[in-house]
């Protein structure tokens, strides 16, 4: 696929390296590679790939990507040892990771390279991305509310998503790089360093990449593992014995990585902390939010056009459900027919859409309650 956007950068334009660590992603890097060397203009721009010497057929896709990028097949430590070897070696001035089941969406590294030439004084990037299923479709976006007066807080509830992070090389070098003992939160450690060094944030809207999601990745295998390695950074970061950002994780992970009934548990008593607190039942923080009677949300697609289009919805209140309910997507307005008083509705557009964001506003005729929790475009 042929860059959208042949333009060269300007000569102020920040050089920047991407440093992906791999090992056996046969499945997945050969789209990580073409949503970065195929959708950004290459001059000023470093790929360097660390494979720690896969057995699947990832060297016969490296193979064919080796007169684009630096692939370095080696023995690592391990994924936090692989990115450390690439920032060692990185030359752009700006520098990121993406893992090798991860993409960036279209021009990404374009507009993250034009937003720290026009600021000069910012240190960190970060935008907003999704959560991606292995059978192509979107979770909510992430963070799912921005808040550009509070994005990052003096407690330490880092609202980022982590391919969606760019950092200048001299604050990576003056900090040390990433902590090669770490395993899960290796990330989440350089933001809280980032934060308590003072350093220039800035939070931007633009949807800059997908994290892929399925059982094998470190997120959602991590388990108790990750969540004591979390404990561990926080409680150093905090100096709390018992973080709130942990307590949060722990809770995550009860009610969507246990099963019933331990998650029933959870459950319960996320409930009743919930509505202690607030005065009602709010949804998880890593679930999408309920909404009532309209939803605005903006979702990217990687690719050029889609024949059509899934959208799952859940609702909240089922007694007052109405007939029908109605999309507008990319100015074209939609109507469809509700069925019954199913809790958990499918919605198919079975109409070519263009372009590589879909501009989605839900609306009923009644304020119900209900909440996006999939799309999936089909090429």
């Amino acid at each position: 696929m042929l860059p959208m956007d042949d333009s060269l950068p300007s000569p102020n334009t920040p050089s920047l390296t991407v440093v992906i660590p791999s090992f056996n992603q046969a499945e997945t890097i050969e789209q990580t590679l073409t949503s970065i060397l195929d959708h950004n203009n290459l001059e000023g721009l470093e790929v360097l790939v660390f494979d720690s010497t896969s057995t699947d057929r990832t060297s016969e896709i490296l193979e064919r990507w080796k007169n684009r990028c630096t692939i370095i097949q080696e023995k690592d430590k391990g994924q936090s040892d692989a990115i450390n070897k690439g920032f060692n070696r990185a030359k752009g001035e700006i520098v990121c990771w993406l893992n090798s089941d991860d993409i960036f969406f279209p021009h990404t590294l374009d507009q993250v390279r034009q937003k720290f030439s026009e600021n000069p004084s910012t240190q960190v990037i970060s935008g907003r991305g999704v959560h991606l299923y292995q059978d192509g479709g979107f979770k909510m976006p992430f963070p799912e509310k921005l808040d550009f007066k509070k994005p990052l807080s003096n407690g330490l509830q880092i609202d980022v998503l982590q391919p969606a992070v760019f950092f200048r090389r001299d604050l990576l070098e003056k900090l040390g790089g990433i902590n090669p003992k770490l395993h899960y939160v290796m990330d989440w450690d350089l933001w809280c360093r980032f934060i308590k060094d003072k350093a220039n944030w800035l939070t931007v809207e633009d949807f800059f990449s997908a994290a892929r999601v399925h059982p094998e990745t470190k997120t959602s295998s991590g388990g108790l593992r990750r969540l004591f390695e979390h404990w561990r950074v926080a409680k150093k970061h905090t100096g709390s014995w018992l973080p709130k950002s942990t307590r949060g994780l722990f809770f995550s992970w009860g009610l969507e990585d246990t099963l019933p009934p331990l998650s029933s548990l959870f459950k319960l008593a996320y409930n009743l902390k919930s509505f202690c607190r607030f005065g009602e039942i709010k949804p998880n923080f890593h679930s999408s939010q309920f909404c009532e009677g309209k939803t605005q949300i903006t979702f990217p697609w990687y690719g050029d056009k889609t024949s059509s289009l899934y959208i799952e919805l859940e609702f909240n209140n089922l007694d007052n459900l109405p007939e029908n309910i109605t999309l507008n997507i990319n100015d074209q307005s939609f109507t469809w027919k509700l069925i019954g008083k199913e809790k958990k509705q499918t919605i198919i557009i079975g109409y070519p859409l263009e372009g590589n964001v879909f501009n989605i506003s839900i609306s009923t005729a009644l304020p119900v309650r209900f909440r996006v929790t999939k799309i999936m475009p089909s090429a």
